[in-house]
């Protein structure tokens, strides 16, 4: 069955920019969750997995500059899981080496 509703994020993203503004990307991994202690942790698999598509869009990009502290890079990104994955759109993110800023 296909889906019905199409769910639109918007993410802040710490790391170099993930391209200029209006940049689209399609990030496709193998995702896999490991449970315990009542918690799930997902990362991309390469031995298998199932596998995981999102789709990205570059809203702006935001660059940090202040004296005596280290340059930092942000990306506004409009993200959408083209699949249902858990925890789908932080994998993806962290693996380009992109975690979302809560992660970071």
């Amino acid at each position: 069955a296909a889906r019905l509703a199409v769910k639109t994020y918007h993410c802040l993203c710490s790391g170099k920019c993930l391209g200029s503004f209006g940049s689209k990307a399609l990030r496709t991994a193998p995702l896999s969750v490991v449970e315990g202690n009542g918690t799930k942790r997902a990362y991309v698999s390469i031995l298998g997995g199932e596998e995981a598509c999102t789709s990205l869009f570059v809203k702006a990009c935001y660059f940090l500059t202040a004296p005596d502290m280290q340059d930092e890079s942000f990306t506004f990104a409009e993200v959408r899981p083209l699949t249902g994955r858990t925890h789908q759109i932080r994998v993806h993110l962290a693996s380009v080496g992109r975690p979302l800023v809560s992660d970071a």
